[in-house]
This record gives C-alpha cells, structure tokens and sequence, in this order.
C-alpha cells in the first residue's frame, strides 16, 4: 500500500507545479451498495454513510482540469440491504484517492479512476470476507457557485471487494457502487 501512495504522490506531484491550482474541501453523504459486477443489482437504500476530503485543482487547457483529491469514505451495504440474493450486512471505510478530469468550469463533468484502500470493515457473516485494494470509475455533475459547488457523483467499483453470499451457497463476485453527494468550497 505504502508503493502505491508513494507513486501516486511522485506522479502528481511533477503536474502539480506547473500550473494555475486550486485547492478546496468537501463533505457529503454516500448512499452504497454492494453490487454484482458493474451495476447488477444495486440496492438503494435509505441508509447513508459520509465522505470528506480535499481536493487540488490545475489547469491543464482553458476547459479541462486535472482535479484529484483525497477522500474518507463510508460504503459498502450499510443496513444489510435486501435483494434476490442473500442479505448481507457489511460496513467498511476506505482512503479513497478519485484522479478525475473536470470539464468546463461553472456547470462541469468529471470523470477518472479511482483507487481505494480499505481501512476498516465491520462484517456480520464469517463467510464475507473483505479485500483491501478497489479500483474503479467515477462520473459526476456538478455546479459552482462563486467558491461553494455541488457535486454528485457515480463510482463503480470493477474490482471485487468482497465475496458475495449467493442464494444456492456459492459465492459471487461483490463490488462497490457508490453514489455520493457532496458540497465543497474552494480556499483558494
């Protein structure tokens, strides 16, 4: 894990320095689920985690930016969830590190990878069993309001984070799917 932030950091940091930057803050809420696959079966529910985080924001052309950020992030299936397969209650948190893309400035796109790092999990089922590595894709809106901007993004997990509990015992591939909405304010 320690390599990963590592080169993270060393490439971003060159692209940081050479450009008008942003910096800023957010918090929000997540409505998660755990999914089968890419958008199979997503429960929505009515329970909700938080996220935070900051962001750094540069310029790469006049209408693309390059705007990663760190995030603390509640998710997984946070009241057990119900659907065709077994019920499942599991919680986890994850350091959350979202390399997105945002096109245009007041009403803007983003979209980019993720990477994830699971940083604690709380099971009710010794056949789940949690992994420590997600990696997947967001998509988000959002809407910028002098230095406030509202955001909701997508994120679809492609890699498996756990073992889901199938109807006939076998057990089937479980990723994240998150939907989060968030509020931020640029410092500077």
């Amino acid at each position: 894990m320690k390599k990963t932030i590592t080169i993270v950091l060393l490439i971003l940091i060159p692209l940081i320095t050479f450009s008008q930057k942003k910096m800023g803050v957010f918090i929000g809420l997540n409505n998660s689920s755990i999914s089968e696959g890419v958008l199979d079966q997503v429960d929505i529910t009515d329970k909700f985690g938080f996220h935070l985080g900051g962001f750094y924001e540069f310029d790469i052309t006049e209408k693309i930016k390059f705007r990663p950020k760190i995030v603390y992030s509640q998710q997984g299936n946070r009241d057990g969830g119900s659907s065709s397969i077994e019920h499942i209650d599991y919680k986890s948190s994850y350091f959350n590190i979202p390399l997105n893309f945002k096109f245009f400035e007041t009403t803007y796109i983003l979209v980019g990878p993720q990477i994830g790092f699971l940083i604690s999990e709380e099971r009710y089922s010794p056949f789940i069993e949690g992994e420590a590595f997600d990696m997947g894709l967001n998509i988000g809106f959002g809407q910028k309001i002098k230095d406030l901007f509202l955001e909701l993004n997508l994120y679809q997990g492609f890699t498996k984070a756990i073992d889901k509990p199938n109807y006939n015992g076998s057990l089937k591939k479980g990723t994240n799917t998150l939907i989060q909405f968030s509020i931020g304010y640029y410092i500077f």
